[in-house]
This record gives C-alpha cells, sequence and structure tokens, in this order.
C-alpha cells in the first residue's frame, strides 16, 4: 500500500465498494485492528474478489497470522496472476513464516512480472543470504545498483549480508557509502558503528552511534552496542546507563540484563545487583529464559536459597528441563545431595532435554559415590556432543574411579601438561622488558574492582571481550610469539587416531578466547575445565617473587583436581610453579585451577584458547 496520496483522498478508494473502502482506510492509516472486521465483513461476502484477497492477506501478515495470509495472498494470485506486487508481500509472508526456498520463488516470481522491482530484488537478496546462499543475494543487490547507484537500500542490504558473514571489513564499505551519500541516515550510522568497534575502533563506533541516536534512532540495540564500545574503552559507568536505556527499550533481553549485572558486580554497585531480572519477573513471572538467567546469576554469587526458590516459582509456570537442572544444581550447592538427584532424573526424562543435563546428572552421580551410574548417564550425554570438553573432563573421572585405563589414556599429565619459555618477541632485548611492557597495555584493561561472578577467578579481575582481537604492538607481540609454541605442542601429538585431543588436527588452527586476568593476595582460580576449547594455556606475564621461587607460598597452577569432592580419586595429579615468561598448555578439558598465593605483589596471565579450523 503506496499512503502516498494522504488517506482518504485517494481517488482509488471511491472506486472501491463498502465495507472494503473502509478497510484500506484504516489499513493505510495504521488502524490495523480496526481494519481487521471490515476485511473479514467484505471477504465473506467477496470470496474471491483478488483485491480484497490480497489486502486482507497483507494484513493478516502484519499481524503476524501467517499461514492464512499466505493462503490470500496465493487465492489472489492464482485469480489474477499479473500481481508482482502480491508476489513481493507473499514473499515477505513466508520469509517470515519461515518458508525460506518458496520466499525465493516468491520473490523471483515478483521480478519476472516487473523486472526492474527494486524492492522485490532487495527481498530476494537478502532471502539468498538466509538461505546461505550470500553471493547470489550480493550479485542481485549489485544489479538494483547498476540500475540506481543512489539505491541507499540497497547499500545496507549488502553490508547487512556481509556483516552476516562476519566478512567486517566488507560490511563497513556500503555502510559508509550510505552515510557519505546520506548523512541523516541513522541505521547507516548504526552499522557502521557496529563495523568499527567489531574493527577495534570502539572511539569512532561511538561516533557513530551518537549520530544516529541525534538522528531519531532509539532501538535497544543501540544502547546495548553503546554500552558494548564504553567497555571497550573502559568507561563503566556509561557503559552501565547504556545498558540501563536498553532494558528500558527491550526488558526481555538477556544478554543486556547480563552484560549490566556482571559490570554491576565488577563495579562493586551491589545495590542493583540483579534488581533488573526481578523488575522484570514481576511484570511478567513466565519469562523462563530471563527466569533461568537470574537463579544462574543468584548461584554465581552464593545465593543459592534464593536461586532455588526463583527455579521452583519458575516450575509453576513451565516443566523445563532447564529449570529442572539447574534446580538440581542449586540443591547441590546446598548440600542437598538426594533432592538433586531426584531432580536431576526428571530433568533428563523432561521432553526437550538436552545433552548437557545428563553430563549434570553425571556430574552429581559422581559425588555421591556412583561411578557405574554415572558412566552411563555421561556416555548418553557425550554421544551427541563428542568434543564438549565439559563431557570429556566427567568422563575421565568415570573411568578414574573405576580404576579403568582409559583415564590415563585421555589425561597423560606428563606428556600433555608442556611448559615452555616464550620466544622473545621481536623488536624487544629480553623477555623481562617485553613483559613489563605487556604489564603496562594491559593494566588499564582492568577495570574491574572485584572478580566476574560468572568466572572462576577469586580475589582478583579479569578483561572483557576477546584480548587478541586488539590492536595493541604488546599484545600483538605476544600473539605472534605465542604462535611457535603452540605449533611445537600440536606438532609432539601421537598419530593416534581415536583420541579426542590428537584426532582433532587440521593443519588450521585459531583462538577462540583470549582474556587477561590479574589476582590479588590469597587470589586463585577454583578447578574448571574450558568446555568450548581444545587446547588451553596460561602465560605468566608477572608473577610474584616469592611464588616464582618456590610453591611454599603458593601460586601454582595444579592439574586433575575436579570440582566436586570425590575423596583421595580427586586429588591433584600434577602441578606447576610459575614463573614470569613461562606459557603452559593442556587440553581444555583437562581440570585445572591454581592454589592461592600469599604476596602483595599481583600476578597477571593471559590466558586463551586454540581450536581448530574444521575442514571445509
Amino acid at each position: 500500500m503506496s499512503g502516498k496520496q494522504p488517506v482518504g483522498n485517494d481517488p482509488r478508494h471511491s472506486q472501491l465498494p463498502e465495507p472494503l473502502r473502509s478497510a484500506v482506510l484504516a489499513h493505510e492509516s495504521g488502524d490495523l485492528q480496526e481494519a481487521y472486521p471490515h476485511y473479514r465483513q467484505f471477504m465473506a461476502d467477496n470470496p474471491e474478489h483478488p483485491t480484497g484477497l490480497q489486502l486482507f492477506g497483507l494484513l493478516l501478515s502484519q499481524l503476524g497470522q501467517f499461514e492464512p495470509a499466505i493462503k490470500l495472498m496465493r487465492q489472489s494470485l492464482k485469480l489474477y496472476p499479473k500481481q508482482p506486487e502480491v508476489a513481493n508481500n507473499l514473499g515477505n509472508a513466508l520469509l517470515r513464516a519461515g518458508f525460506v526456498d518458496d520466499a525465493i520463488a516468491s520473490y523471483a516470481e515478483a521480478i519476472r512480472l516487473h523486472p526492474n522491482y527494486a524492492d522485490a530484488q532487495r527481498n530476494l537478496a537478502l532471502a539468498y543470504s538466509q538461505a546461505g546462499r550470500h553471493d547470489e543475494g550480493v550479485a542481485v543487490l549489485e544489479q538494483c545498483l547498476a540500475a540506481n547507484a543512489q539505491d541507499a537500500a540497497a547499500w545496507m542490504a549488502i553490508g547487512s549480508i556481509h556483516l552476516k558473514r562476519e566478512d567486517i571489513d566488507r560490511a563497513a564499505e556500503p555502510f559508509a557509502k550510505v552515510v557519505e551519500l546520506w548523512p541523516d541516515h541513522a541505521d547507516a550510522h548504526h552499522n557502521l558503528g557496529l563495523c568499527k568497534r567489531l574493527q577495534h575502533h570502539p572511539d569512532e563506533a561511538l561516533e557513530h552511534y551518537r549520530a544516529a541516536q541525534e538522528l531519531g534512532l532509539d532501538r535497544p540495540e543501540l544502547h546495548h552496542n553503546m554500552g558494548n564500545a564504553y567497555i571497550d574503552i573502559q568507561k563503566a559507568d556509561p557503559a552501565i546507563d547504556a545498558y540501563r536505556e536498553a532494558l528500558k527499550r527491550n526488558p526481555a533481553d538477556i544478554d543486556t540484563h547480563k552484560n549490566l549485572n556482571s559490570l554491576l558486580w565488577q563495579q562493586d554497585q551491589l545495590d542493583d545487583y540483579l534488581a533488573s531480572y526481578r523488575d522484570v519477573l514481576e511484570q511478567d513471572p513466565e519469562a523462563e529464559l530471563l527466569r533461568i538467567a537470574y537463579a544462574a546469576a543468584l548461584n554465581q554469587g552464593d545465593s543459592h536459597e534464593s536461586a532455588e526458590k526463583v527455579l521452583r516459582e519458575g516450575l509453576q509456570y513451565s516443566q523445563s528441563s532447564e529449570i529442572k537442572s539447574q534446580l538440581a544444581y542449586t540443591l547441590e550447592q546446598q548440600g542437598r545431595w538426594d533432592e538433586a538427584l531426584l531432580v536431576h532424573e526428571g530433568a533428563i526424562k523432561t521432553t526437550g532435554s538436552h545433552p548437557n543435563h545428563r553430563i549434570s546428572y553425571g556430574r552429581a552421580l559422581l559425588a555421591c559415590q556412583r561411578p557405574d551410574e554415572a558412566l552411563e548417564q555421561i556416555k548418553l550425554g557425550a554421544a551427541s556432543t563428542p568434543f564438549n570438553q565439559r563431557s570429556l573432563a566427567y568422563l575421565g573421572l568415570c573411568w578414574r574411579m573405576l580404576g579403568d585405563e582409559r583415564d590415563d589414556f585421555l589425561n597423560d599429565y606428563e606428556s600433555m601438561v608442556v611448559p615452555y619459555d616464550l620466544p622473545v618477541p621481536e623488536g624487544y632485548a629480553s623477555l623481562a622488558e617485553f613483559n613489563e611492557r605487556l604489564t603496562k597495555a594491559l593494566e588499564p584493561l582492568h577495570i574491574g574492582l572485584r572478580h566476574p561472578a560468572e568466572q572462576t577467578l577469586r580475589g582478583g579481575s579479569q578483561t572483557s571481550g576477546n584480548l587478541f582481537d586488539r590492536r595493541d604492538p604488546e599484545i600483538q607481540a605476544l600473539v605472534a610469539s605465542l604462535w611457535p609454541c603452540i605449533e611445537d605442542y600440536i606438532g609432539r601429538f601421537p598419530q593416534i587416531l581415536d583420541h579426542p585431543l590428537y584426532m582433532r588436527r587440521t593443519g588450521k588452527y585459531e583462538f577462540n578466547a583470549s582474556w587477561s586476568v590479574r589476582l590479588a593476595d590469597c587470589g586463585f582460580h577454583t578447578m574448571h575445565t574450558h568446555p568450548l576449547g581444545w587446547i588451553s594455556s596460561a602465560y605468566y606475564v608477572q608473577v610474584p617473587k616469592v611464588v616464582a621461587e618456590d610453591d611454599k607460598h603458593g601460586g601454582g597452577i595444579k592439574f586433575g583436581q575436579p570440582d566436586i569432592d570425590i575423596g583421595e580419586a580427586g586429588a591433584a595429579r600434577r602441578q606447576i610453579q610459575p614463573a614470569s615468561g613461562r606459557l603452559v598448555l593442556f587440553p581444555s578439558y583437562m581440570w585445572h585451577g591454581t592454589v592461592p598465593f600469599d604476596s602483595d605483589e599481583p600476578r597477571m596471565t593471559t590466558p586463551f584458547d586454540v581450536v581448530p579450523v574444521e575442514r571445509p
């Protein structure tokens, strides 16, 4: 519906019969609820009216009622096939209903009927992209631009496709083109800001976000992205404000809740910590995913009784397997193991149960000294997630408790835990000089006043985001010096094709996570694994002198001790004392943590995870 003429003055309206005319007037004015009964009345009396069919179908599509909308628009096209606008609208309804291939066919038909139909071409391109056919989408948009180089929507769509492909540099170019041609294009500023942040230029990102805001853009994602950019430049208070603005506009956004509350915790602003979750749940107690995130945050802060209350309230609205699994964990943390096992059993029997729920059940069975039953559950959970490092960690514990030699095969602490002295990065006279410079580069990134509640460290701070994505020369020098050690570590792997560590060699690898940790006196890491990694690490940038000399003052990294008490079988299998310039590499599934240390000097590390780039 064009809407180019003032509502009620379009000469075409006078030619429409009632009540179709009233329906169209209400529809064009944006009053969809008023239009609905008029359309329905007209179609009851005129079931084969092509215009009525397609307009009522458009209305239903706008109301999210895709199935009847698709049916009506198809009826209209059957009666009168030469309607390119209807074929385009049908494509929109099909795409929103998830019928991507059918949507592509409908857009293609619209273009066949009207070869220069730019709107249908842009829609076809985005549908191609949604189907994973990105190159075809870009090709269609380039045809649009060949016909009209000033087509801002086509430039925006090309940028969106490249952004979806995570080709950030190519995405930035069309967004920048739109900003150049149309400086008042708010969405272009926002999207260019997103690219600038992903290109590690947060200050430039904020300039574009502010421009978008001044131009009237007020969507929740703009405020969320502004918060992320403020974090990148270590400005916690503006980030908190931005996340709060985002939640005012979309109270259900879980990522924003997590970012806000993590920051409040780390900045020691505990009066407001987790209040955002409570506010939303008071208004919408059936918000299941938000409730689960709230309970997880309560558990992370050791408020287990409160978490239990929140989860039990959730069970009044949904018998979700995730709620049950998290409730079981909450009971474990209170030492109520028998109750926890019953709830775990209920979780895995609930429709929609995830393999991780079986792993969690197995963990509880191990803690209750029932390794045979634990092995059965963990094997079932691991079957569909063979490279999940968490499942491998608990499988090893099962075998250890059962005296099965497969634990030694999985966890060879002598050969799989390898310390290195980092090669001196190019341009530095010594490792001591390099680590001093690296320390100065890392210190401003530690803006937290306390450890992140969701992480394993205690008594310190951790940087946000992927550290190795930063352009700081010291950080990039570190990355360059790490690769020879990583390649040597992988090169030592024996040719054993049925081992979950060795079998994943592909010849190409990448960092999938990197960060810095600064521990203060008595700080430590709880025992943990890295579920999404393959090879994990600890590079020691700064180590207190008394810690490096011997283990009398703690600070060592230990391996093999799990996160649950399984008696003598849970004793650590190996410990390495840190030293500045030392790198330790080990499998991500291997249990590891640190011993609290006694020193007024901080201990700073840059851990990272490496994963294989899978062969195409």
